[in-house]
């Protein structure tokens, strides 16, 4: 395994950005003097001028959905300037469509144990490793094999363990990015390619690996985590979390079997990481391959974004989670085959009972929600119409980190719904799932 992060000190005024957002919804009208239902769609193009301004170039389209022919079918109105602002309020209130890939089933999976693993991360020691009293090994020290044979290829001391976890602090939850899943993958086929697993086998830096696989150029801070050798999602998180290996450097054998510093546990639980992408290599593994073995070659690259409005540097905070229905292993627990797709997910101001965000689960049961314009202090209902389940609340946590210009960084939220089937019956009782709330950041060293 390797890990590798690092971090910018911006001293200068952010570049510019772009962004597309694309929104649906349907409506009645009267056409021809008889009630039709249209179908619209509606892309706003914003771009960033030097003064961090947006100009906006709009259009709609109406798409019939169930009139005549002779009625207008799929025709685009071209609309100003003038139009722009209340094409971006709406842009609050009506669902976005997703752009780039959704995670797998496992890919998802393993984002649930991370979060899982940055919610808590002692309970999660507990979930992968078995202890018979506090730092020493049960007979069988994981219930993993994969796991307990390379806690046993290494020599990990149970003790050494369980003392470095006892001191971890938690931090607020990863949400999953497209963008980085490109350039995860990417990499994840380059190692399988070249046959190693290494940092810069493209010989460019980890900044721009990232933004060829589409992130922003306007990053705050990047990571990585290679594993070549992974024999599953789980194990690969517990090689990550335990960080097993040569504890010793150059002296002979592993000392305690944990790798000294645990990079790839420091990086997944770095609080100003906000956003990953994990990449499963998607080509064939060469049979003469002697280290890309796999059966998973994976690469995690974790990264964060900000924004600037005019007058502030902001990284937003984004809601992610997932809904799922608990029934392959009733464990409360998001399993691979579990995803509930296309359920929507909606944010209030639970005081007012204004919408202020909303969007649906991906094809894996997942969702990320970027929360732009809330504010600190204040409490937000989350809602999942769709099935029924209750409402769940949170309130963000806001504070400054300095990157050479002070950047207000807001926390991200997770929130899960779990559909449970009800005991002797094959009705289903929902039931609201877990919810973390965002942790101050801890900094890198530079």
């Amino acid at each position: 395994m390797c890990a590798f992060s690092i971090r910018e000190r911006m001293m200068r005024r952010f570049s510019k950005a772009a962004s597309v957002v694309l929104m649906r919804f349907t409506l009645r009208a009267k056409v021809n003097g008889a009630s039709k239902t249209l179908r619209c769609k509606v892309t706003i193009l914003v771009t960033l001028n030097e003064t961090g301004l947006a100009v906006c170039y709009n259009y709609y389209k109406l798409i019939e959905v169930n009139h005549s022919a002779s009625v207008l079918r799929n025709t685009t109105h071209h609309l100003g300037r003038s139009w722009c602002a209340g094409v971006l309020c709406a842009a609050v209130l009506l669902p976005g469509m997703a752009a780039g890939a959704d995670p797998t089933a496992e890919q998802q999976y393993l984002l649930e144990l991370t979060n899982r693993f940055r919610m808590d991360p002692q309970g999660e020691l507990a979930n992968l490793v078995n202890f018979s009293s506090p730092g020493v090994w049960d007979g069988t020290k994981s219930n993993d094999p994969s796991i307990a044979y390379a806690l046993n290829f290494f020599g990990t001391s149970a003790s050494d363990l369980a003392a470095q976890f006892s001191s971890l602090v938690a931090a607020p939850p990863l949400a999953w990015n497209s963008a980085l899943n490109v350039s995860a993958t990417n990499y994840s086929n380059l190692m399988v390619t070249a046959d190693q697993q290494a940092h810069s086998l493209d010989g460019i830096s980890l900044d721009q690996r990232i933004q060829n696989g589409g992130y922003g150029a306007n990053w705050l801070n990047v990571g990585e985590n290679l594993f070549a050798t992974a024999q599953s999602p789980l194990h690969a998180h517990a090689g990550f979390v335990i960080d097993w290996g040569d504890g010793n450097g150059a002296t002979a054998g592993y000392g305690n079997g944990i790798q000294n510093p645990a990079g790839h546990r420091d990086l997944l639980l770095n609080s100003s990481m906000k956003e990953i992408g994990i990449g499963f290599q998607d080509i064939s593994i060469p049979g003469t391959n002697a280290t890309a073995t796999g059966p998973y070659v994976i690469t995690e690259h974790l990264a964060s974004q900000f924004r600037y409005d005019g007058i502030n540097y902001i990284s937003d905070a984004i809601l992610t989670g997932s809904v799922f229905q608990d029934t392959i292993l009733a464990d409360a627990f998001y399993t691979p085959g579990e995803g509930l797709a296309g359920r929507a997910i909606n944010v209030y101001n639970d005081t007012s009972g204004i919408l202020v965000a909303s969007g649906f689960s991906n094809s894996a049961g997942g969702y990320n929600i970027t929360l732009i314009g809330l504010t600190d202090g204040t409490v937000y209902r989350v809602e999942a119409p769709d099935t029924g389940l209750a409402a769940q609340t949170f309130i963000l946590t806001e504070h400054t980190d300095n990157y050479g210009v002070p950047v207000l960084v807001y926390d991200n939220v997770y929130e899960s719904f779990v559909v449970v089937p009800e005991p002797g019956s094959l009705l289903l009782s929902l039931i609201a799932g877990l919810s973390l709330l965002g942790f101050r950041s801890r900094r890198f060293l530079c």
